[in-house]
């Protein structure tokens, strides 16, 4: 029933998910409308979108949607919202989490002498890892359990520590924006709604 009616090619289906069929100021209009429009607190939904956002900071890709939405539900968080925030998780942000997530391990197991065994990968290895545990994940290629095994034996701990960091960064950070934007959107739409009230009952006035 919601099918297309001519399939996309390979092409665009690779498109559509670098580059957003209607760019990505409708993609980040429509998301906004989304989180304002949510049932819920301002806090709770604060709560979900920052777990969506701090998840996608972790080397677990494919497991993204369920992880945030377990902390969302332990925090007492917006469950939907937290979907939406993974969203900041993407194939233009990847790159620089996987990096950053990685760099930092290193340079905190560094400090604490324990990254002497580690043997450090270029940007190339480190795509190709993250991109054969991707596959794992999503079950897009035929990557099994020990190519996944043999792929983190280096990089995952250094990642995990990283991206623990970088997480709780975030999570303070996108829940601090989120909550203040949600703040000031209430209050602009209280006001306009009962300025349009005033104004309805105005003209119902003067109309006697």
């Amino acid at each position: 029933m919601f099918r297309r009616r001519t399939p996309l090619s390979i092409f665009s289906q690779i498109r559509s998910v670098v580059w957003p069929e209607r760019g990505f100021r409708r993609l980040f209009s429509y998301l906004f409308q989304r989180v304002v429009r949510l049932p819920g607190t301002s806090a709770s939904i604060a709560i979900g979108v920052a777990s969506g956002v701090a998840v996608s900071f972790t080397p677990f890709v494919g497991l993204h949607f369920i992880i945030a939405a377990l902390l969302a539900i332990l925090m007492r968080g917006n469950v939907l919202a937290s979907a939406i925030g993974t969203f900041f998780g993407n194939p233009w942000t990847f790159l620089l989490i996987w990096v950053s997530d990685y760099r930092l391990g290193l340079w905190l197991m560094s400090v604490t002498g324990y990254a002497d065994q580690i043997h450090v990968l270029n940007f190339n290895e480190l795509v190709n890892v993250m991109t054969t545990v991707m596959h794992f994940f999503t079950f897009s290629d035929h990557a099994s359990w020990q190519d996944v095994m043999l792929s983190l034996e280096q990089v995952f701990l250094p990642m995990a520590i990283g991206g623990t960091v970088l997480a709780i960064l975030a999570w303070l950070l996108s829940f601090l924006v989120t909550y203040y934007v949600l703040e000031v959107w209430r209050a602009h739409r209280v006001k306009r709604l009962s300025k349009a009230f005033q104004n309805a009952k105005t003209r119902k006035t003067s109309g006697r």
